[in-house]
């Protein structure tokens, strides 16, 4: 949000999404500058207590980043010219398939951390199995109105679509059956809470 100028604002929390990016910002905007955010593209809303929600074409790493198949979880700034994304990779190849990509783009990319994800399942999700998740989910699979097939999938990750099919389905039963013990875990807490006197 380079326009804000000399203006004293704050960039709180920056969502990418496919073709622009929304901002939260503290800020004073007054009519004049909210003019000049409109003449450049951006769709401003006011949100009360000196906060603003900015909506603006994508800046390129933004761009590059949704358009890939890493998932932006959050993202902030460092400063003027510094972005920091929390990103979720298929792996850690794809990592440095990514970094090397963005190097090439004259990006600059630097790993502040990198951790493996910690899986919530009994038995763990392979590597394997998160990127089909991932691709499915970033891709639009799990939509109500599709917007990518099982091919589509196949295709991304170079194989079949059978062992496409079948990544994603040992992948959600693990996912899914992770969730359901965890309801019945959440369920045997709350009969602990109970006061037994209470139930007759």
């Amino acid at each position: 949000m380079q326009v804000m100028g000399d203006r004293h604002s704050v960039i709180e929390q920056i969502m990418p999404k496919l073709g622009f990016t929304d901002h939260l910002i503290k800020a004073d905007v007054d009519p004049v500058l909210k003019g000049e955010l409109r003449e450049r593209g951006v769709r401003v809303m006011n949100l009360g207590d000196r906060k603003i929600w900015a909506r603006a074409p994508s800046c390129s790493a933004c761009r590059f980043l949704t358009g890939s198949d890493a998932m932006v979880l959050s993202a902030w700034p460092l400063s003027k010219d510094e972005i920091v994304y929390r990103l979720l990779v298929p792996s850690m190849a794809y990592l440095k398939e990514l970094l090397s990509e963005l190097n090439r783009l004259n990006m600059k990319p630097r790993v502040l951390r990198s951790t493996e994800p910690r899986a919530n399942t009994e038995n763990g999700l392979t590597p394997r199995q998160l990127q089909a998740l991932m691709l499915a989910y970033k891709k639009g699979f799990f939509n109500v109105e599709r917007k990518s097939t099982l091919t589509d999938l196949a295709n991304a990750m170079g194989i079949k679509p059978p062992s496409a099919e079948e990544l994603l389905r040992r992948a959600l039963q693990k996912v899914v059956g992770d969730y359901l013990r965890g309801l019945e875990k959440g369920d045997k807490q709350v009969e602990k809470r109970v006061n037994p006197n209470l139930l007759g």
